[in-house]
């Protein structure tokens, strides 16, 4: 797509979504309050609908009195009763009052108004009947479904459409490792797909029901003119018009096979009797026939059965009906409908979450100042550090596998896995491994921070979570990389999940957390592998990673050719990618030799940014004062994913699976480059 005018698409869909989002959102919520209504009304209203079984019912007539005796303000609009014998008579008035009452007894079981009760106000609503004007309400519906099918065609599929087959499986998976409102979006366009189909069936099917207009051009293309009801003849004055029950005797003998019938009195004094019949053998809830009696002499006036006698036109506008209600096709439909509805409601708060953050979100602070309270080693090499608040205040919650930013006094930034139990909200725990070849952070962390330090912490960040539906975790660490394991251990034992940890070190001179591990509730499910102890059982990725099973995930951290040998034997076992989870502490050290300039193409603008071979991507957006978010500047923590329109990204970073790789849509600025001479970016 053409990125200028992807943008105007965008541009379209984002605010037809913030104009009219709230009212699609009502509108499918309250669908969504009576689409089982159907099922679920006798069980919740049971004491209106249902009776002991009846054999012999009471005159129709005799029945309206009663009603009319309980409802004595009301007229008389029709009668309406079903063929099974334990269902009540629901006599109705032109007020929309139904007085339900037992057929066989005469007892009024109560009243309720077509648009009482729960399913009747959701009714109410979604019709817009609180307008004055009805008319006004239908319209006012139908331009709202007219604004949806623009949000779902017009701007969400169109921009959803993925490039190539590879693209469309990642584009049809919601992924929760992206952060942030990347994530949120990502939930948006899958919700969106998932539900597209149906949520286009029910708003083009709207449209008839709401636009008198689409209505009359239904019918004119079909050729469909609606019949007048026939009238009854004139009779001499003071004649008695026919009794209902008379009425409901003819009207069985002409459908026999009936299953529902609505018996209407004449609004007028010319006016027919007019019955509506559902026959057992419809194809739908509206399916129904007519047949009309003069009111006076009993004569048949017409009769018109839905199979035989209606015509397309009005064929293809009840179905509309009925297609955009769920009265067709049985509960299964009904339940599609209700998760689409309801996916309008998934639709709305991940388009609006992202769009609201960005534009009316309070300034929270990036950072947290904390005292640093404890600082302690664990281990030969290794140091944990224990911050707090300065005012002992809880701190923010944080889930296993976060890390935070830590801002240190010579300037850098580095990331650091949190190491203690989540549950925990007066503490962050960090374990820092002092690298002979650092770069500065461990070695700062060591040597400038003391007990009693005030340092500057980023807000806890999640790229590496547990699995919430997994069935049994394996937890495998390779020396420090015990950090956001240990973690995931707690966390896992406290909500009594099914896991074992392997914890590889060389010696147990240089593995911190061995005494916390010892004393701790899940230490029994601790397996310890250490390379200097010949009494120690040694890590075998082909015998301890053998018992595999779908709902198995495995956790792993530690040095990269650790992590990749053990990653390459889980995948000789038989372990799928979608059950490997890694969390890598440094990226790839690729050969810059290698590098060729490229252009970036920033699609908001067709502005063009020359990357040479020495600098990076981001580097040369920030010197063009095109900021973005960054953290780790390796490739690892995904905090810079930034989305591709076009051109072949050369992957160097170690936060994308193959498969999120080959996808070619997404990629780590910070260190990751084009293959080609061009890369388009959605910025």
């Amino acid at each position: 797509m053409n990125p200028t005018f992807r943008k105007k698409l965008l541009w379209l869909h984002t605010w037809s979504g913030l104009t009219v989002g709230l009212l699609v959102v009502f509108l499918a919520l309250t669908g969504a309050g009576f689409v089982l209504r159907p099922h679920l009304e006798d069980l919740v209203y049971g004491n209106l609908h249902l009776v002991p079984k009846c054999e012999a019912p009471q005159p129709l007539d005799k029945l309206a009195a009663i009603a009319k005796a309980a409802h004595p303000q009301g007229k008389l609009h029709s009668i309406e009763f079903t063929a099974e014998n334990t269902s009540s008579v629901a006599v109705m008035f032109t007020d929309k009052d139904y007085v339900f009452i037992d057929p066989c007894q005469g007892k009024v079981l109560g009243v309720q108004n077509q648009y009482g009760g729960f399913f009747g106000l959701m009714d109410w609503l979604h019709r817009f009947r609180f307008f004055t004007d009805l008319k006004l309400g239908r319209t006012v519906a139908g331009w709202a479904n007219t604004a949806f099918l623009v949000l779902l065609i017009g701007g969400g599929i169109a921009l959803w459409w993925p490039r190539n087959r590879q693209a469309l499986k990642t584009a049809l998976k919601f992924n929760a490792r992206l952060p942030g409102s990347a994530r949120t979006l990502s939930l948006h366009k899958v919700v969106g797909v998932y539900t597209a189909l149906v949520l286009v069936l029910i708003t083009v099917t709207a449209l008839p029901i709401g636009f008198e207009p689409v209505k009359e051009l239904l019918y004119s293309a079909t050729g469909y003119v609606p019949p007048k009801k026939p009238l009854s003849k004139a009779a001499p004055e003071g004649t008695a018009p026919q009794s209902m029950e008379a009425f409901w005797q003819k009207t069985r003998a002409a459908a026999p096979e009936w299953d529902w019938v609505s018996l209407r009195y004449p609004p007028k004094s010319d006016a027919s009797y007019e019955a509506e019949i559902l026959e057992k053998d419809r194809p739908h809830e509206l399916a129904k026939g007519h047949y009309y009696m003069d009111a006076f002499s009993g004569e048949t006036l017409k009769q018109d059965g839905y199979l035989t006698d209606q015509q397309i036109g009005r064929k293809i506008y009840l179905y509309c009906i009925v297609l955009h209600a769920g009265m067709v096709w049985g509960l299964p439909y009904q339940l599609l409908l209700l998760a689409c509805a309801l996916g309008v409601g998934v639709q709305a708060y991940s388009g609006f979450s992202p769009y609201l953050r960005r534009t009316f979100r309070k300034s929270v602070k990036p950072r947290l100042e904390l005292k640093l309270v404890k600082k302690t080693v664990e281990a030969d090499g290794i140091c944990s550090f224990e911050f707090a608040d300065l005012k002992g205040e809880a701190l923010p919650m944080f889930s296993a596998g976060a890390h935070v930013d830590v801002y240190l006094p010579s300037g850098l930034v580095r990331q650091y896995s949190l190491c203690n139990d989540p549950s925990e909200t007066h503490r962050y725990q960090i374990c820092v491994l002092r690298h002979a070849a650092s770069r500065g952070g461990s070695q700062a962390m060591h040597e400038l921070l003391l007990e009693g330090d005030t340092v500057s912490l980023g807000l806890p960040k999640n790229h590496f979570p547990l699995e919430s539906g997994a069935k049994h975790s394996v937890l495998i660490a390779g020396g420090i990389g015990i950090t956001p394991l240990l973690s995931m251990a707690h966390q896992l034992s406290s909500k009594g999940a099914d896991f074992t940890l392997h914890y590889c070190a060389r010696s147990r001179q240089r593995s911190p957390f061995l005494d916390a591990i010892a004393n701790s509730k899940f230490s029994d499910r601790v397996v310890f592998h250490f390379s200097d102890d010949p009494n120690s059982k040694k890590f075998d990725v082909s015998k301890d990673l053998r018992q595999f099973s779908p709902e198995s995930h495995l956790y792993v951290c530690g040095p990269v050719r650790f992590m990749e040998a053990t990653l390459a034997g889980a995948h000789q076992q038989g372990w799928p990618e979608g059950n490997l989870h890694r969390e890598y502490f440094s990226g790839v050290q690729s050969d810059s030799t290698s590098n060729v300039a490229f252009d970036i193409k920033l699609a908001s603008s067709g502005r063009i940014v020359h990357v040479s071979k020495e600098s990076t991507v981001m580097a040369a957006l920030a010197a063009c004062g095109v900021e973005i978010a960054s953290s780790c500047s390796e490739g690892v923590c995904g905090t810079c994913l930034t989305r591709v329109l076009g051109g072949e990204v050369d992957h160097r970073d170690r936060f994308l699976t193959a498969q999120e790789r080959a996808a070619q849509d997404r990629f780590t600025p910070c260190c990751s480059r084009a293959r080609g001479s061009m890369l388009v970016l959605d910025i």
